[in-house]
């Protein structure tokens, strides 16, 4: 694909682990744009040998739903952003995918490809190499977390228009300010971050929903309010052996049933990290963060979530159908939820209008 950067409309920018906001996310699809990208498995290791291979798949909506004629075309960015910097990547990130600091993907909707094996030296806790005209670097901090992020950019080119977005791909580089033993537990007890997924979506009080796959539709009359309630997986609070999750109180050594082949959760997940005030390593919880989009009608909010403190797996938003059939009939909407560490999952669902 040939990219016509004369003709971009849109800048758009994924920060992993940090939820969407009334400033970055519109949730009415007036326009083509990519809505969120899913990275499999959601933290790349690229120090293990053979590096982590990750499959990206973004999802690219319009006013008539999803974009599948969409020419997509990705690329890792591998410009450090430097120390001055305030925003969370290199601005080259936001320019063509030509030269030194970007490393070609492939095309279309989904592809597969290796994270650089300088990643962790770039983006993580291993000193960088210095940059020409920059003061010698030094390694990233994490974020609250513990982790790190690899740039990649999305430049997808639909009949609407042409679209360059950025988003950070979670690593597992390990701990930075460590002490051995610190590191040695780290990497017994640390379980790289599963996806969530949207268990369900239901009116409150009311029946399950049909997902859009194959073509399934709701109905829902002209102008009706309705309460929907996203669900997802009840992750646990404790670690139990024999549960079928590997948590982070729990080792193959210790419990290998779970651990052997590590399982994880597809809700809010316990994890190990650093705590960078005690010095010790700690549980913590993540917290999920629920994006609504829709091609038609109107939410309450844009975003909702649970915090990493509230063990509740479901999340309220009130939709407001359009006030009379649309043109763009059934009016698709979609729930994107991210977790704390940078992990995505949606589901899509079709409301027939009448």
């Amino acid at each position: 694909m040939v990219r016509r950067t004369a003709t971009v409309l849109a800048i758009g920018l994924f920060i992993a682990g940090c939820p969407p906001n009334l400033n970055d996310t519109v949730s009415v699809i007036a326009t083509a744009r990519v809505l969120a990208v899913h990275a499999e498995p959601a933290e790349a290791q690229p120090l293990t040998m053979p590096p982590t291979q990750v499959t990206f798949t973004a999802l690219v909506a319009g006013p008539a739903g999803d974009v599948s004629s969409a020419e997509v075309e990705w690329a890792f960015c591998n410009a450090p952003k430097p120390l001055a910097q305030l925003g969370p990547v290199n601005p080259v990130c936001l320019h063509t995918a030509t030269g030194d600091n970007f490393t070609p993907l492939g095309t279309g909707l989904q592809v597969t490809g290796t994270v650089p094996d300088t990643a962790c030296r770039e983006f993580g806790p291993s000193v960088p190499q210095a940059m020409m005209g920059q003061p010698p670097g030094r390694p990233v901090d994490p974020d609250s977390t513990g982790g790190y992020y690899q740039p990649v950019q999305v430049f997808a080119a639909t009949p609407e228009g042409d679209f360059l977005s950025v988003f950070r791909s979670r690593l597992s580089c390990g701990l930075a300010n460590a002490t051995g033993d610190q590191e040695a537990a780290y990497g017994q007890r640390y379980h790289i971050n599963v996806n969530p997924q949207v268990a369900a979506l239901a009116v409150v009080g009311g029946a399950q929903l049909m997902p859009h796959s194959g073509g399934a539709t709701n109905p829902v009359s002209a102008g009706q309010k309705l309460n929907l309630e996203v669900s997802w997986a009840t992750c646990p609070l404790a670690d139990t052996c024999g549960d079928g999750v590997c948590g982070p109180d729990e080792t193959i050594s210790g419990c290998p049933a779970d651990c052997t082949h590590p399982k994880g959760c597809t809700g809010a997940e316990r994890y190990v990290n650093l705590d960078l005030t005690s010095k010790t390593l700690v549980d913590q919880r993540e917290g999920i963060a629920v994006a609504w989009f829709a091609t038609g009608g109107s939410f309450d909010s844009d975003t909702t979530g649970r915090a990493t403190t509230d063990t509740d797996t479901t999340n309220d938003d009130g939709w407001k159908a359009p006030s009379t059939q649309p043109q763009q009939n059934p009016v698709i909407l979609w729930i994107v939820l991210h977790d704390d560490r940078g992990g995505v999952g949606w589901a899509e669902y079709a409301f027939d209008v009448r």
